[in-house]
């Protein structure tokens, strides 16, 4: 009698303990998106000199957008491009957009865009950075001067 009373209470624990399950319903998570994909338009080209910046025209009139599949487009209303980007971290000497040398880890950019005939576009950021969500700067060193390119999110 006690072997069959072990067993019936061994059991009903069981069956209690294994009936109780606590789930807890969570939204899935949403897809990663990079901050760069959306579109976007050149605000201000500068280039600084050693001792100060000056503006210049890149000719850079229309929106670019970029996908978060690596793809980009560069639209003027004229001419219309296509290609893609890629943004990596890197430790080596850059420029920031005030002009100031580092030397550790930082986002570089790289954006290759080609349309009908010879319309091509390469940008290359030897650092880019990001103020909100609706602005970031990219500087690229000549050799000579650093160039400063701030984008603004067109919408």
């Amino acid at each position: 009698m006690k072997k069959i009373l072990s067993l019936v209470l061994f059991t009903a624990a069981i069956i209690s303990f294994s009936s109780c399950i606590k789930t807890v319903n969570a939204p899935p998570p949403l897809p990663a998106t990079d901050p760069l994909a959306g579109s976007w338009y050149l605000y201000d080209a500068s280039e600084f000199n050693g001792s100060s910046w000056y503006s210049f025209d890149p000719e850079i009139y229309g929106v670019l957008t970029f996908y978060n599949n690596g793809n980009a487009q560069y639209d003027d209303g004229n001419v219309l491009m296509q290609g893609g980007w890629v943004t990596n971290y890197t430790s080596d000497g850059y420029y920031d957009e005030y002009g100031n040398y580092y030397n550790d880890e930082h986002e570089t950019f790289q954006c290759s865009l080609t349309g009908s005939g010879s319309n091509s576009l390469f940008l290359y950021f030897d650092d880019i950075s990001f103020a909100g969500n609706n602005q970031f700067t990219g500087t690229y060193y000549t050799g000579k001067s650093v160039e400063r390119y701030t984008f603004k999110r067109s919408y």
